[in-house]
């Protein structure tokens, strides 16, 4: 198993953004859940496992919410309970696939309390969709609870936001990261030198996915920081460039596969760029269409079932032309 999912939280007390712990409590401890809630913010920040501990703690058989070791808290966590569904609505966005959930909350639930719906990238509805998932939130079974998970809330019609309590996550701080990391570190039997933990963090980028990954990385092999072979953006950037199509597949593949996140990738390549753009070189005028294309295929980054798809459409596109 994996270290993002073997150290995946469990409960609102591992949760490691304090602003979205501190918030969930307080929900918690009034009593009163909402039956709606929409959780938003960057990727990697942990929407979704927050949206299991939700469920846990709606269906717990024990006054210790969530206790992990009732049957409820046990499916959940094991992804078998049939009244925890999880909807992609990147795959599932249209009006049929609305109703079809319209049709099943009427149901009771099966075992459980209540029944728990997790909708991740809820932006990706389509304004059929979700104006008939509107329908649903403004009146819903009383056994039934809606958690919207979505990286672009701006992109939710305003109706669904105002039918939800909203749950910001932010990027996590360095700290927070920092924190997390240590635990795992620490069980793990980890030897890392402060430097190398430093440079993990900083890569991660506010991410506690791509910071775990990282760190799995290291675990396997403490070297990847070494004369800057982890990732060589400049290298990656010269070679770009040159529209070295081959070259420049190798280096993303070698940074992808060391655990690197393409968003970290992308975010690099465009501030390298960028400098290039705002020089008075003739190297400026030549990365425009680089530029305009690397943004153009991020448009699709959230349909892509592979992360690095979009860059490298891009960097074959760039190559070709």
């Amino acid at each position: 198993m994996t270290f993002y999912l073997k150290y995946r939280p469990q409960t609102i007390d591992d949760l490691n953004i304090v602003s979205v712990r501190e918030t969930l409590k307080k929900i918690v401890d009034s009593g009163s859940i909402p039956h709606a809630l929409l959780f938003s913010g960057v990727r990697g920040t942990g929407k979704t496992s927050t949206a299991r501990i939700i469920a846990k703690v709606i269906n717990c058989e024990d006054k210790a919410k969530p206790c992990g070791k009732c049957e409820s808290c046990l499916s959940i966590s094991n992804g078998t309970n049939i009244d925890v569904i999880e909807m992609d609505a990147a795959s599932n966005r249209g009006i049929d696939d609305i109703r079809s959930l319209k049709d099943a909350v009427k149901l009771t639930p099966a075992k459980s309390k209540a029944k728990v719906y997790i909708i991740d990238e809820a932006h990706m509805l389509t304004l059929e969709a979700s104006n008939a998932l509107l329908k649903t939130l403004e009146e819903p079974p009383l056994h039934v609870y809606f958690i919207l998970a979505t990286t672009n809330s701006e992109k939710l019609i305003e109706t669904i936001k105002s039918r939800t309590t909203e749950v910001i996550f932010t990027k996590a701080t360095s700290e927070e990261i920092k924190e997390s990391l240590e635990r795992i570190i620490k069980s793990e039997k980890i030897k890392i030198k402060l430097e190398d933990l430093e440079k993990i963090i900083k890569q991660a980028k506010g991410s506690f996915r791509d910071a775990v990954k990282l760190l799995e990385t290291y675990s396997k092999d403490n070297s990847i920081f070494e004369n800057n072979n982890f990732f060589d953006l400049g290298e990656f950037t010269v070679n770009l460039i040159k529209k070295d199509r081959e070259k420049s597949f190798e280096i993303l593949k070698k940074a992808v596969s060391s655990g690197i996140s393409i968003d970290y990738i992308v975010d690099n390549i465009l501030e390298n760029l960028q400098q290039l753009l705002v020089s008075s070189t003739e190297k400026g005028k030549v990365v425009v269409p680089l530029i305009e294309e690397i943004l153009k295929q991020q448009e699709f980054a959230k349909y892509s079932p592979i992360d690095e798809l979009p860059l490298q459409i891009a960097i074959s596109k760039w190559c070709e032309s």
